[in-house]
């Protein structure tokens, strides 16, 4: 009985063991993948277009509220055209746990 109960316990350890692990992977696949979109209003534009500061709304995927943000651009090309006090439609991607606009579009 006592080698038994040694058994359960050495493979539910290990099953704790690996479980964060797992779940680690998984979250990450899940969040590579994981998009948001969002509509706001230009506050600045970095000179070499690499981040844009946008007064957004809430986003409901994301749970945010409300609040002025400054994003990464995916490309720097992407804030071409665009100018400061512009309303905008953006997508946000996850990269590397950040959020990254890798779309945006005047409205």
């Amino acid at each position: 009985m006592k080698k038994l109960l040694i058994a359960i316990a050495a493979s539910g350890f290990s099953i704790l063991a690996a479980t964060p692990a797992a779940f680690a992977h998984a979250g990450k696949e899940h969040a590579v993948s994981q998009t948001a979109e969002g509509e706001g209003v230009i506050k600045a534009i970095d000179a070499k277009g690499a981040s844009i500061t946008i007064s957004h709304g809430p986003i409901a995927a994301l749970k945010w509220p409300a609040m002025t943000m400054t994003f990464k651009t995916e490309k720097p090309e992407l804030t071409s055209g665009l100018t400061v006090g512009q309303s905008v439609h953006f997508v946000l991607k996850n990269q590397d746990g950040k959020p990254v606009i890798s779309e945006i579009h005047g409205k």
